[in-house]
């Protein structure tokens, strides 16, 4: 006997006409008929002759390409209290806070660049348009050529472009390839509460991601900025996990976004007093993105401002590159103050089961890898977040490498300072994906930047491309990641002028980040995840049942 289920994936079509419009289109058109039998129905999970559960992959189906879309946070603004519903009330945060987003979009063989804009999430008239929309005749064939007969790829670039709200890239598809594109977030304030530098990658929508590292004790203010950019409510339930356990938090779930909306929640008012905090995102419906404001002040001092940005999906496995660790001759005299032990460098892993994980944990910087204490085993509780110190480590750039007999998600608490009793930053760097053959990182604007790039295992060839405000590719700088090292590159080594870099890596496993920091002694320091690929072919999960 055998069960046929119909699976409807509704879609906004692309706009034809050449207009900017509000909204996402979504990445799939029609019906996908799918197949299979009764035995099969309705389970991933099934006994095998043994009597053992077994797991098998989750289909998917290939759909046409859609646009394009990476949403970015919205500014960063001082919380000044909280209206009925414990909605976050700001205030302008300072005279210097700048709010810049920077954006690219890559052409075709033939130079033609898909129609690609910046636009407020809530509508209204382009912040910036990087090209036009290409004429529905010519989306279909994708030319592999100039006219002399050349491949002449450039690129269409927006740099700096200030932002009073939430906003969100969009390019169409040409050639049923989905654009290659990227953008990133960038906030500088040299005073105020909020002082200090953030950087982010703006995130592709998901059903589905991991927020980890939030604080909400006396001093530290954490705010989840959800933003819907699609066509379709979304639903929006958020699992909490603190040192302690699991939280209950009824406000966290049933959170309803309308397309195009935006909704902000006050972290401590879910889970208050929390020294380590992650947070999963989980939407029906429309796809989201989700950021959290992280921010301290100890008494009168500031004590750093962030973006949390989603980690990688959970797995047993993490890397977690970027983590920058200052001189101890720096640290020690600020960690050592009263109330400032947050400070001191760690690792965050949640671990959402109902099993302990057992952990290894590796960290590997320039020379090798280096050793932690107790051999790096650590023992992480179900239902949890631990936090592993890496105040041991010597000054350098350096990546954590966690395996799990269980599946966790990770990431890492950094910060920068002075000199005791000043203002210091601080940065929570997220666990990566594993880069793959086109990846676009766009710099941070007012700020100096470096990537970093590890390959845990065997080696790695990496390829950056740097790309200027002028939309051309110059030169591109071929190096080779040796297994288990951290590379460093500056940014500065792409040539002056570069905004962006197209990044490519071939060989073994290989992972990286950008580490923005700001000039001299100032206390300032971000990292934004190089984001996942975004041409090719796209795929969905597919339901199978009854």
């Amino acid at each position: 006997m055998s069960a046929t289920k119909k699976v409807l994936q509704q879609a906004v079509p692309t706009n034809r006409s050449g207009t900017w419009v509000r909204g996402a289109v979504g990445v799939a058109t029609g019906v996908v008929l799918i197949s299979a039998t009764a035995a099969l129905a309705g389970a991933s999970i099934v006994q095998n002759f043994d009597g053992a559960a077994e797991q098998f992959p989750v289909p998917t189906a290939a759909v046409p390409a859609g646009e394009y879309s990476a949403m970015c946070p919205e500014p960063l603004r001082l919380l000044e209290g909280t209206v009925e519903g414990g909605d976050p009330e700001f205030s302008p945060v300072s005279e210097t806070a700048r709010n810049r987003v920077s954006a690219m979009t890559l052409s075709d063989l033939g130079g033609t660049v898909p129609g690609s804009a910046v636009t407020p999430l809530g509508g209204g008239d382009p912040l910036a348009v990087i090209a036009e929309q290409v004429p529905e005749a010519e989306q279909e064939n994708p030319q592999v050529s100039n006219a002399d007969g050349l491949t002449d790829r450039v690129a269409g670039v927006a740099a700096g472009q200030a932002v009073e709200s939430a906003s969100v890239l969009r390019a169409q598809a040409l050639g049923e390839q989905r654009a290659t594109a990227g953008a990133g977030f960038s906030y500088t304030a040299t005073d105020g509460d909020l002082a200090g530098l953030t950087v982010a990658a703006c995130q592709v929508p998901s059903n589905d991601f991991w927020l980890v590292g939030a604080v909400t004790t006396v001093g530290a203010t954490a705010v989840l900025n959800l933003h819907n950019p699609s066509e379709s409510p979304a639903t929006v339930d958020l699992e909490l996990y603190g040192s302690e356990g699991v939280i209950d938090a009824p406000g966290g779930r049933g959170i309803l976004i309308a397309p195009n909306e935006s909704e902000s929640i006050v972290v401590a008012g879910l889970a208050a007093n929390q020294e380590n905090l992650a947070v999963r995102v989980q939407s029906n419906g429309g796809r989201v993105s989700g950021f959290i404001q992280q921010s301290v002040l100890r008494g009168l001092t500031p004590g750093g401002v962030d973006l949390i940005q989603a980690s990688a999906p959970s797995a047993s496995s993490q890397v977690v590159p970027g983590i920058q660790i200052q001189a101890s001759d720096i640290t020690d005299p600020i960690v050592s103050q009263d109330g400032y032990a947050g400070a001191a460098p760690s690792l965050q892993v949640a671990v959402p089961g109902g099993t302990d994980a057992v952990l290894d944990v590796r960290v590997f910087g320039p020379n090798g890898e280096v050793e932690l204490p107790d051999g790096g085993v650590v023992t992480a509780a179900a239902g949890s977040v631990t936090a592993i110190p890496l105040d041991s480590l010597p000054e350098g750039n350096y990546t954590a490498v966690l395996s799990s007999d269980v599946l966790i998600s990770a990431s890492a608490r950094v910060s920068r300072g002075a000199e005791p009793e000043e203002p210091l930053d601080l940065a929570q760097v997220p666990s990566a994906v594993r880069l793959g053959s086109q990846h676009v990182s766009v710099l941070p604007t007012g700020a100096d930047a470096d990537f970093v790039f590890t390959a845990p295992t065997g080696r790695a060839e990496v390829r950056l491309t740097p790309v200027t405000a002028e939309g051309a590719l110059g030169e591109e700088l071929v190096f080779d990641v040796a297994g288990g090292t951290t590379v460093t590159v500056p940014a500065a080594d792409l040539g002056k002028g570069t905004v962006a870099a197209l990044i490519g890596v071939s060989g073994d496993p290989a992972y990286g980040a950008q580490i923005a920091t700001l000039d001299g002694d100032t206390p300032g320091i971000s990292v934004a995840p190089i984001p996942a690929g975004s041409a090719g072919q796209q795929s969905v999960a597919v339901n199978i049942g009854f």
